[in-house]
């Protein structure tokens, strides 16, 4: 074999490895880029008091996850809450969250530790959460544990952290106190799907 043709084999050879090196990075690289969205997502609300049991649930929280960044946002409506009795969500949105006038809550943020959730295969992972939650016109920064579950067709995430309506500007009259707890159990559980 000619030495010219020879060398037009190493670069036909080296040539295919490039492309094929390439091809491999773009897959790659686009897996890893799938941002994960839910419109359903399930956020629940629990005040113990002396006198009542307080809980709602809305099953209507939008939220994104991007792998790639670790970014997380929600956002919810907050007369989506629904509880048992309807008075107490006629209160609960007129007299305490003022839902007309601040309708949605938000939180965005970041898994801190993301590098440890492997996105590309099933299995259930530890998390850190940071970031700011605006609520009743109020932005303050929380830092929650949860865990991410990586499922064949999607995420799992869910979470547990404690509220205090007060560092939200959220008042409570006086003769409610016995009714309200000074904190408010959240719990968040969602699903989220592959984004197209």
């Amino acid at each position: 074999m000619s030495k010219t043709k020879t060398v037009q084999l190493n670069f036909i050879t080296m040539k295919k490895i490039l492309v094929t090196i390439i091809f491999a990075v773009i897959v790659t690289t686009g897996a890893a880029q799938t941002k994960y969205i839910t419109q359903n997502g399930h956020i629940n609300f629990f005040s113990s008091a002396p006198v009542e049991d307080i809980t709602a649930d809305n099953n209507a929280v939008g939220s994104i996850i991007d792998p790639a960044t670790g970014e997380v946002v929600f956002t919810l409506s907050i007369s989506g809450f629904e509880f048992e009795k309807k008075l107490m969500q006629r209160h609960f949105n007129d007299n305490y969250m003022e839902s007309d006038k601040f309708p949605k809550s938000t939180f965005k943020g970041f898994i801190t530790n993301n590098d440890k959730v492997d996105y590309s295969q099933p299995g259930t992972f530890s998390v850190n959460v940071k970031g700011d939650l605006t609520m009743h016109g109020v932005t303050k920064t929380i830092q929650t544990p949860g865990t991410i579950e990586v499922t064949g067709d999607g995420l799992k995430a869910s979470s547990t952290f404690i509220v205090k309506p007060a560092d939200f500007d959220i008042k409570i009259p006086g003769i409610m106190r016995n009714k309200i707890a000074e904190e408010i159990r959240v719990t968040v559980d969602m699903a989220y799907a592959p984004m197209e």
